[in-house]
């Protein structure tokens, strides 16, 4: 059985088993107006498929976080079921990845004030998003490598696996195997960050970030790159890494 046959196979089991247990298995892409129109709007559940979409797209059009705070401050006078505050706690949580300093002082008074303590929590989580991503927006929206042969979201996420932020690397690393972006472009670009591991030291971070970088390689099952696993498997410099690696050959090959 050939590698494309194998991972054709491999993703279509792993797709199907998140079908059946997970409730929101894909981050769609969405355009502004569709963002627009989504948050404007009362479907909740929409609107929290689109902020799951928001975390990593690198939006640059402003206007969608102004249209959820807006969202938010006419629902909180009435939040006081379960229903009303999970969905003002799914905004908030949105607003933060605007990565926007003019959203601090909302998110600030809103995480201090006499709201449901749910919401005060995640406000207090957006507060600290907005700093990382007041940072990672910047890496998102750099267009200085962008291939305009493939689509926008592979393009934002070889993005921020070309930055120098540990944190935003493995959490890219994370989104592409949660969303089986397999395709060549994109496994080329894992590749590029193994090969060398330009930021790896000895700490817990970027041991756990090139694990993730390591583990999306393989996740797509793809014998074309099963070197690239074996030798991390076989000569990376820190043997916690060397153990994930062979993990990954065993699970995914």
């Amino acid at each position: 059985m050939n590698s494309a046959i194998k991972a054709l196979i491999l993703n279509t089991l792993i797709i199907i088993g998140l079908l059946l247990l997970s409730p929101v298995t894909f981050a769609k892409s969405y355009t502004t107006e569709e963002y627009q129109q989504i948050f404007a709007g009362d479907d909740t559940y929409k609107q929290e498929q689109a902020i799951e979409s928001m975390i990593l797209v690198g939006l640059e059009d402003p206007e969608i976080y102004k249209t959820i705070q807006s969202k938010i401050e006419t629902l909180l006078p009435t939040a006081t079921d379960k229903y009303s505050i999970d969905n003002i706690a799914w905004l908030t949580k949105g607003l933060g990845y605007s990565g926007d300093p003019q959203y601090r002082e909302f998110l600030t008074n809103l995480s201090e004030g006499d709201a449901h303590k749910k919401i005060r929590k995640y406000a207090k989580r957006a507060v600290n998003d907005l700093n990382k991503f007041e940072i990672w927006n910047v890496i998102l929206q750099d267009k200085s490598g962008y291939d305009d042969s493939q689509p926008h979201r592979q393009n934002v996420y070889a993005a921020a696996l070309r930055g120098d932020d540990l944190e935003l690397m493995r959490l890219t690393a994370k989104r592409i195997a949660s969303e089986y972006i397999f395709d060549d472009y994109m496994l080329e670009q894992l590749v590029k960050q193994l090969k060398p591991m330009r930021l790896m030291d000895d700490s817990k971070l970027a041991i756990d970030t090139y694990a993730w970088v390591t583990r999306a390689l393989a996740s797509s099952g793809n014998d074309k790159y099963k070197p690239v696993v074996e030798e991390v498997a076989e000569t990376a410099d820190q043997k916690k890494l060397r153990k994930y690696a062979t993990k990954y050959l065993r699970k995914f090959y």
